[in-house]
């Protein structure tokens, strides 16, 4: 409709002129000196129409001409774009299926015509790195981060992680400190230091660490807690090395309430209090702790640290078992308890309870060295037995069930004063030997 108005619109018009010019001819005069021009004005008109369309065509194709190096250019640029593009997604191709080489060469060719060329040269190095040509890989971060200054973090990230990979500790721990600088409170890089460490076993450099890590409430509280579990337990190894009671208890004072009411991190600060000479002090920190929060490791480490005076603490076991009757780990506690107290029946009798509730290594062996001290070769022969034989059984890939012993098959029968049986949850007692 737009159309068919316009074609109207300028048949009237030229319908217009032509009636103007066939009726009112008039003429155009044009004198310059002695020369003089007459001619009709519709003539004119058309001299005049076509010298501005000359004039329109020369000058299009006067800019077309000025503008054509730039088109040219452009084009071109857009063309080895689009091939840097596809050498791209190629070699991330090549690279998803293993093939280092060609990867790296597609990655690497053109790579500056990329519009991303950052990520050319961070996937080439990565190709590189699994060439194991480790100065190439070098050569291309260096490109990844002139190519783009602003990507220094990710690219710095990703050498070190190539760099712990294939065991380079040194320049490893070198590229994450930079790291650090420029970014102090980036959480990837401090868990890739915590793992550094970790490997390296700076114990002072993880602690100083470790509230840094405790701050990142977006990480994973599990993996937190198992980070700091590890850089405690190292801690307190290096306290017990070198004999230094001050500097294990300063370690544990500084651990959070929630961290000092991890079984596994109050255990092993009560085993090396034990170890340093604080066995009252250990005792009394699992005893408080048990009578709160129960937990089988913590009931079986209860026993083996023994006091000067064991009988006040084969008392507090014995009072637990009346909450606790089918704690395995109670039981080798009360064992262990009882066989400090010199009294081999009852020893023997928790032995044999805690067999019964779960075999377990360390009970037969144990009981396999109080039967030998009681002079019963025989049966402590049976349980070494037993014992290696589990032991040999948890370390194959398949599991396989191991039935406990009776207990008349690893003992042998004596006087009722000797093979006394462990008390009943109804509170039977066991006369002490």
């Amino acid at each position: 409709m737009k159309f068919l108005l316009t074609a109207l619109l300028a048949m009237s018009v030229t319908a217009s002129l032509v009636y103007w010019g066939l009726h009112e001819p008039g003429y155009v005069l044009m004198a310059w000196k002695n020369w003089s021009v007459e001619m009709p004005l519709g003539l004119f008109a058309a001299f005049l129409f076509l010298a501005f369309g000359l004039v329109y065509v020369l000058l299009r194709l006067w800019f077309r001409a000025v503008r054509t190096p730039a088109v040219v250019s452009k084009r071109l640029a857009r063309l080895r774009h689009e091939r840097a593009r596809r050498h791209l997604i190629n070699g991330l191709l090549e690279y998803a299926e293993g093939r280092w080489e060609r990867a790296e060469k597609l990655l690497s060719k053109n790579a500056a015509d990329s519009e991303t060329p950052v990520l050319n040269y961070l996937a080439a190095a990565n190709a590189a790195h699994r060439l194991q040509a480790y100065d190439r890989r070098d050569k291309y971060l260096r490109q990844a981060i002139v190519s783009d200054p602003k990507a220094e973090i990710a690219v710095e990230l990703s050498q070190a992680q190539m760099q712990l990979d294939r065991q380079q500790t040194e320049q490893a721990l070198a590229t994450l400190k930079h790291l650090r600088e420029i970014a102090p409170d980036h959480a990837y890089v401090m868990r890739l230091l915590g793992k550094l460490y970790l490997q390296t076993k700076e114990w002072k450099e993880l602690e100083r660490l470790l509230p840094r890590l405790r701050r990142h409430a977006h990480w994973n509280p599990e993996k937190v807690a198992e980070i700091e579990t590890e850089i405690v337990l190292g801690l307190f190894e290096q306290a017990q090395r070198k004999r230094d009671l001050d500097a294990l208890k300063k370690t544990w004072e500084s651990l959070p309430h929630k961290s000092r009411q991890r079984p596994q991190l109050l255990g092993a600060y009560a085993m090396h209090l034990a170890t340093l000479g604080c066995r009252e002090q250990a005792e009394r920190l699992l005893s408080k702790y048990l009578k709160s929060h129960w937990d089988e490791a913590l009931a079986a480490e209860y026993g083996s640290i023994l006091t000067e005076v064991p009988a006040r603490q084969l008392i507090t076991a014995e009072a637990w078992l009346q909450r606790h009757p089918h704690s395995q780990g109670l039981l080798l506690s009360l064992a262990r308890l009882s066989k400090a107290n010199k009294l081999w029946g009852k020893a023997r009798s928790y032995y044999e309870a805690a067999l019964s509730e779960h075999p377990d290594t360390t009970a037969y062996f144990e009981l396999g060295e109080l039967l030998t001290q009681l002079g019963e070769t025989q049966a402590a022969a049976e349980n070494y037995r037993h014992g290696l034989k589990l032991a040999i059984e948890s370390q194959t890939p398949t599991p396989r069930s191991v039935e406990a012993p009776e207990p008349g098959v690893i003992t042998t029968a004596e006087d009722d004063s000797q093979s006394s049986r462990p008390p009943s949850p109804a509170g039977k007692s066991i006369a002490h030997v």
